[in-house]
């Protein structure tokens, strides 16, 4: 686990590299390495993670034609590397990433599909002199690019690549931020800086400077599909493998437990292999959330820690303390984010990390993957008060484009794209709508969080309901199988053993700060001062001038989903101060 970024150029580009590295040191503490290469400049920082002693990026194969830097773990790749030895490969570690030059060298890009992992790749082949950018298929590691003249530039996080060029601020990202919480992929906050679609190959020839960007996503899902005959027995096979591969390291695993079942699924089967395991959840002390209700969870993830037997901790939080790190969350967040709960997620991974915690397993990806939201089971009856041209189904606490145009300067958001344009129509199928979770909020806000936020505090998150057998087995379940007897039904009948039956009954409750109580009370100074006139927001040029009035009118109309929207202004206000 490491952070990596390089440039290919016609002049010496040492002295921006690394800089360019520095910026991403927390990302990898222990280690930094570069290589140079008639214009290439390439550079890595490492978080050791697997084999502590080795691990020297970049890897190459025997002649050194072959020069791969890697950021994320190849849960596969001791299966990967027999095969390879087979072919008489000496290893000289147990690092995952030794294995990638190799994979190259035998199957050419088509070996990236046989991965099981996350990860950020980039790969320079001399011969063909031609540099290959690889993101996973589940968008769990970030990988960011610019071609910019006779300039071609990657990297972990988007920051670094403010180094290169001077980059000039995406409106239309901005725009679908405030919908969104998160700014869809491909853009970035950048005009000139893109995100590397997930699942997909860039290839980038040095020759003709040219770049051909390829998916390999339904191959990769074709390759690791298994046929099963039970889809509960296949649940409890697929889920319990992934928990298992994910346990892969040389350092102390612990576990994000807030008491719901996905967490409490992963918990308990990481639980059963590792003796001193350690698991985290947190605490709000005060507030209410109107549409979670209470958000306090620590009595169900006491009660799965002491049936399980971990180590259990707890953080006990306020609005306060969520306050104290809202910079460093901004900070660590690269570019305008507002999923707040990514506040708890950064001071658990603290916590771990001070207990020499180096990685932390989480539930992520279980919601949508089987069935997980309560909105899932109403998709089926298309009530209208559920469906209407600013309200698609599901997405119930984002700001309509109407309150957008009154809140935002008409200038400088001119001939802006709706926001609406990345949903499915109202009219799609049910599986649609899903489906939309799967490729659009779970990679877009629910790994970015898992990544900036546990990386910032140099631990190591993974997700464990992501591996792509799991996902070639949800794909090919039907929206009456994935929903026949209520949500997430496949993963409590195939844990039913595992867990305690509270855990099993318990409503669905989301990993939520109480926003909306905290915009009206605690936080209510921030938003407006995010809305005075000497803010960064109004000196930038994009709010109206009638904003202060309808956002705070808007507030407090007791509309759950406005606490959401006055924290993403806040958010954006206080990026736009650190930018300047």
């Amino acid at each position: 686990m490491c952070s990596i970024c390089g440039i290919y150029g016609k002049r010496d580009y040492t002295p921006t590299l690394e800089k360019m590295i520095a910026a991403m040191d927390f990302r990898g503490p222990n280690g930094c390495f570069s290589y140079v290469d008639k214009g290439f400049y390439g550079t890595s920082n490492r978080l050791s993670i697997n084999d502590l002693q080795c691990g020297t990026q970049p890897f190459s194969n025997v002649d050194g034609s072959i020069v791969v830097f890697f950021n994320g773990e190849i849960y596969n790749y001791k299966t990967l590397k027999e095969e390879l030895q087979n072919d008489d490969i000496e290893f000289f570690s147990h690092c995952d990433g030794e294995i990638l030059p190799f994979m190259y060298q035998k199957y050419g890009i088509e070996g990236f599909k046989l991965l099981d992992g996350m990860f950020g790749i980039a790969l320079y082949d001399k011969n063909l002199r031609k540099i290959f950018l690889v993101r996973d298929i589940a968008g769990e590691k970030p990988l960011y690019y610019l071609h910019h003249q006779e300039i071609f530039a990657y990297s972990t996080l988007i920051t670094p690549l403010r180094e290169v060029i001077k980059p000039t601020l995406n409106h239309q990202a901005i725009w679908d931020f405030l919908t969104f919480g998160f700014i869809p992929e491909p853009q970035s906050i950048y005009q000139e800086i893109v995100s590397l679609p997930k699942g997909s190959i860039l290839e980038f020839d040095c020759h003709d400077l040219t770049l051909k960007i390829k998916d390999f996503k339904e191959d990769c899902l074709k390759i690791h599909q298994v046929s099963y005959e039970n889809p509960i027995l296949a649940t409890k096979e697929l889920v319990s493998k992934s928990v298992y591969d994910r346990l892969l390291g040389d350092v102390k695993i612990g576990a994000f437990l807030s008491g719901g079942l996905d967490s409490s699924i992963v918990s308990a089967l990481a639980c059963k292999e590792i003796a001193d395991f350690h698991t985290f959840s947190i605490a709000f002390c005060e507030g209410y959330d109107p549409h979670s209700a209470f958000v306090n969870e620590s009595a169900f993830s006491q009660l799965v820690a002491k049936h399980i037997g971990s180590k259990h901790y707890e953080l006990q939080i306020n609005a306060k303390d969520f306050q104290k790190e809202l910079e460093s969350f901004i900070q660590s967040s690269d570019q305008p984010f507002g999923a707040i709960s990514g506040i708890g997620i950064k001071l658990l991974a603290r916590m771990a990390r001070e207990l020499g915690v180096k990685v932390l397993l989480s539930g992520d990806g279980a919601d949508e993957n089987f069935g997980g939201y309560a909105w899932y089971p109403k998709l089926r009856f298309n009530n209208p008060q559920a469906i209407t041209p600013q309200k698609p189904k599901g997405w119930h606490y984002y700001a309509f484009e109407e309150e957008k145009k009154a809140l935002f300067s008409e200038d400088f958001f001119a001939n802006m794209q709706s926001s609406l344009r990345y949903f499915p129509t109202s009219d799609s199928l049910p599986l649609a709508f899903i489906a939309f979770d799967r490729e659009f909020y779970l990679p877009y806000e629910m790994m970015a969080k898992l990544d900036r936020m546990c990386m910032s505090e140099s631990v190591e998150g993974r997700a464990c309901f992501l591996s792509p057998a799991i996902l070639a087995f949800i794909q090919s379940l039907d929206y009456e199988t994935l929903l026949l007897k209520g949500e997430k039904w496949l993963l409590k009948e195939a844990f039913r053993e595992l867990l305690p039956q509270e855990i099993l009954e318990r409503e669905k409750h989301g990993f939520n700060a109480p926003i909306d109580y905290w915009m009206k009370k605690d936080w209510l100074w921030l938003l407006k001062e995010s809305l005075s006139a000497k803010s960064a927001l109004n000196r930038y040029g994009m709010l109206d001038k009638g904003a202060s009035e309808f956002m705070l009118k808007l507030l407090f109309s007791s509309q759950v989903r406005v606490g959401n929207i006055a924290f993403y202004l806040v958010v954006l206000n206080l990026w736009l101060e650190n930018l300047s």
